[in-house]
């Protein structure tokens, strides 16, 4: 789907932006520093466009599976998927203290069962929101599996942006008001429970999509339009650093503004060899967020320019596109076919009719 791969390269390449190394932040002029401070918004297009994608497989037609597989197949299919590359990538992390010589700062237990977004992370920074999105694989389909979920209301998915709000209104309570986020050195600022905004618009998107697809395609872009004025207002209001007065209401804004240019940008159809190029990139976002840290730390340790903050950039973004490629060939491809085979293996084992089709498929001309 163009429109969505659209997004999730604007997503990745805000956050390479946002990460760049210092060389080439230093060197920006005004403008592109101040678009450059407001990257880290990636990341709450990543939670919408997860909770749509995620939400659309949870809510799509019943199966005469029960509950028991369809949640077997469910984790089976999101974990293969992320954790691999993962603990590939929090491997070279831990061994830091013997290839490179520093330590893994904060680094523990928790990095493997990802609760590191409850404390403040000082290395693999970025992995706070694989905590989230995890958090959020593991109870969803507790949640949506149910009995009788599917007959909720829809708005009933929304509710946890108000729980959101709530818990960070909670958190600042006793912050002063001036106070950046930034600034503050204790506490979790990442925590999954004051991050649910973006996932849940995007479950509740996907929940409703039989409603919105069926929309006039001017009544979408309207949607979309509306989605971007909510993004200007939002950032127009509070800015690329957030103060503990902003911090309860920014997240929301934002989950509810890119919920609308989702809906706007969907049906989006591109040129040939721009969809090639999006595609890639969009293909490539998971490992280009793991590994960016790293590749920024290298860079910034080793000293390395090319005497331009463009030609810089550019290389900055053609390492981590190039690293996160290979894994992709090396560790995420391999782990998705052994992901389809199992989940093949279960299938034709657990449902005769289905077995019965596969083979009559196998052994037709």
């Amino acid at each position: 789907m163009d429109g969505l791969d659209v997004l999730r390269a604007c997503a990745i390449l805000g956050v390479l932006l946002f990460h760049a190394p210092a060389v080439v932040h230093e060197a920006l002029p005004t403008p592109l520093r101040f678009a450059f401070a407001h990257g880290w918004m990636g990341v709450n297009l990543f939670f919408v466009l997860s909770g749509y994608l995620v939400g659309r497989q949870v809510f799509a037609p019943d199966d005469d599976a029960p509950t028991g597989t369809r949640l077997r197949t469910f984790w089976l299919k999101r974990w293969m998927r992320t954790l691999p590359l993962y603990f590939v990538v929090l491997a070279f992390y831990a061994l830091k203290p013997w290839t490179v010589g520093t330590p893994f700062l904060g680094g523990g237990w928790h990095y493997a069962v990802f609760l590191q977004n409850f404390t403040m992370p000082r290395d693999f920074v970025q992995s706070w929101s694989l905590c989230v999105e995890e958090h959020f694989y593991l109870a969803l389909p507790l949640v949506a599996f149910a009995p009788g979920a599917r007959r909720w209301p829809a708005w009933v998915w929304l509710l946890p942006v108000g729980a959101s709000i709530l818990a960070r209104a909670l958190f600042v309570a006793e912050l002063p008001l001036d106070k950046s986020m930034l600034a503050i050195t204790e506490g979790a600022l990442w925590s999954t429970d004051q991050h649910l905004d973006g996932l849940a618009v995007g479950v509740f998107l996907a929940r409703t999509t039989a409603i919105w697809h069926g929309g006039h395609r001017s009544w979408r872009m309207a949607c979309g339009i509306l989605g971007a004025a909510v993004l200007l207002v939002t950032v127009a209001r509070y800015g690329a650093v957030v103060a503990a007065a902003g911090h309860p209401w920014i997240h929301a804004g934002l989950a509810v503004g890119f919920g609308g240019v989702l809906i706007g940008i969907e049906s989006l159809q591109l040129p040939p060899g721009l969809r090639w190029a999006i595609q890639q990139v969009a293909l490539l976002s998971y490992g280009a967020y793991l590994w960016h840290g790293l590749v920024v730390r290298g860079i910034e340790r080793l000293e390395l320019s090319l005497g331009a903050w463009g030609l810089d950039l550019l290389a900055f973004l053609l390492v981590t596109l190039g690293l996160s490629c290979v894994t992709y060939v090396a560790v995420e491809k391999p782990c998705l076919k052994l992901r389809d085979v199992m989940l093949e293996r279960w299938t034709l084992g657990e449902s005769p009719r289905l077995r019965g089709n596969m083979e009559g498929r196998e052994s037709a001309p």
